[in-house]
């Protein structure tokens, strides 16, 4: 972990100037590409939503500016972040809970089925993430294929913890495709980012071994 002084950086004026916004929160959705990854998941049986979490978490480490976090007049860059996540429970109750990143598949799935396990019959809403900003927030929408989503969120212009959701899966021509909204601080990153976050997602849905790999 280190920290950036705004005066010094490359996006200084932009720091400065979304500061001043009571909301400098921005959201992009598209559809990408899971095809490669979706087929092969479901040869191998294994969960199609624990291999898009992983993949969303592998993107959000390995892209800078998604590890920013706005400490009062510092930018604090992160080593790493983990997935704070929700898991349904009964009666259609959803829980928090924080699964540990690692570059393994196979650690990280792991972890998800002993944390998401443990917190189906134990409810949790904040308890566990308070105080904490090594996360990036994430929610899945299995049940429809949105064009927009957006996160309820306190008035925070210093909230600088992404939001990603992904929803249904569908069909488009010989695709399958699946719909992801992401909600980020305009202060720490721009629409660019966000476009290098897309891309590297696909390009890691396209080559699902890379996910396996470790």
């Amino acid at each position: 972990m280190h920290y950036i002084n705004p005066n010094k950086w490359k996006r200084k004026k932009h720091f400065a100037f979304f500061r001043k916004f009571d909301w400098p929160h921005f959201t992009i959705c598209s559809d990408v590409n899971i095809t490669s990854t979706y087929r092969l998941m479901r040869e191998k049986r294994i969960s199609i939503n624990t291999a898009v979490l992983f993949a969303v978490m592998k993107t959000c480490n390995s892209i800078e500016e998604f590890r920013y976090r706005i400490k009062g007049n510092r930018i604090k860059v992160l080593d790493i972040v983990h997935a704070g996540t929700t898991v349904l429970a009964d009666e259609d109750v959803y829980s928090n809970c924080i699964i540990p990143y690692s570059e393994s598949f196979t650690v990280f799935s792991m972890s998800y089925d002993e944390v998401s396990a443990s917190v189906k019959n134990n409810i949790v809403m904040d308890e566990d993430d308070k105080k904490r900003d090594d996360l990036i927030y994430t929610s899945s929408l299995p049940w429809i294929s949105f064009t927009h989503a957006s996160n309820p969120m306190k008035i925070n212009p210093a909230d600088s913890i992404p939001r990603i959701i992904w929803g249904k899966q569908y069909r488009r021509d010989s695709k399958i495709m699946m719909p992801f909204s992401v909600q980020v601080n305009h202060c720490l990153m721009d629409g660019v980012h966000i476009g290098k976050f897309f891309c590297k997602l696909e390009e890691l849905f396209k080559n699902p071994d890379t996910l396996l790999s470790r």
